[in-house]
């Protein structure tokens, strides 16, 4: 059984050392929650919409992710960090997922790019990042990426038991939230953890709406528009169950072999 923790909210604008506090605060809080896995909105680390960001912007991120390294590892608890990072491509929209023991086990890219901002700043990944905790096979991805059947449905082929999904989503596209996310999680069988920001940053207002969805459907815990931390107890005997009673990828396999 693992208790999945996301955040609800925002980091501290143009503030990298308070916002490192308040990750400090939010993971020692699910950490004695006996939480076994923590997840940050999309961007939480460097804040998201930033216009005109620029590498130069960037330069002090790889020493603010080893301080959360540092935090995940002191408070025996896997984080998964929003952040805007630099690669020898360019910039991207990241990611980043720190082990219990101070180990950085991957940096996801997110692949589908919203809005012609993002397209203009970031350089979109082209890689998969997986990881396992507490006995379940993780998937990533970000925000946007989840919106696109295929890619939570290449997860699921792939065997994850639980998509983490860091979000920034805006008004008015609250629906994404309400409708779609809990009926990601049931077509394919998983659970699925949206960690969406709240407030309002540089003319975007974030809807809040996130949420920890079943592979029945089922939301197991949801948050409105302020910042909040989320649990639920994600059960692999109801994977199982909900898998033996009805499997969604054995039949469509069957389908295509006929």
């Amino acid at each position: 059984m693992l208790r999945l923790a996301l955040w609800q909210g925002a980091g501290i604008a143009d503030d990298r050392t308070a916002t490192l506090s308040e990750i400090e605060r939010i993971v020692s809080e699910a950490a004695e929650a006996e939480a076994g896995l923590v997840v940050f909105p999309e961007g939480y680390l460097t804040g998201y919409h930033i216009p005109g960001l620029t590498a130069a912007d960037l330069t002090d991120v790889e020493a603010a992710l080893a301080t959360v390294s540092r935090i995940a590892a002191d408070n025996a608890i896997p984080v998964v960090m929003g952040s805007h990072v630099l690669s020898d491509e360019g910039m991207r929209n990241a990611a980043v997922i720190f082990s219990a023991n101070e180990e950085e086990l991957g940096r996801y890219y997110k692949r589908l790019l919203f809005g012609l901002w993002e397209k203009e700043t970031f350089t979109p990944g082209r890689h998969v990042t997986r990881f396992e905790v507490g006995g379940l096979n993780v998937g990533v991805l970000i925000c946007y990426d989840v919106e696109f059947p295929e890619l939570v449905r290449e997860e699921a082929q792939a065997g994850a038991d639980l998509v983490v999904v860091p979000t920034a989503l805006m008004a008015p596209h609250d629906r994404i939230a309400r409708q779609l996310v809990p009926v990601r999680a049931m077509e394919n069988q998983l659970f699925l953890g949206y960690a969406n920001r709240t407030g309002t940053e540089h003319g975007l207002d974030f809807v809040g709406l996130s949420s920890i969805n079943g592979p029945n459907g089922e939301t197991l815990a949801t948050a409105e528009a302020v910042p909040e931390l989320l649990f639920a107890d994600l059960d692999p005997d109801l994977l199982r169950r909900e898998r033996a009673e009805n499997s969604y990828l054995e039949d469509l396999d069957r389908y295509r072999n006929d």
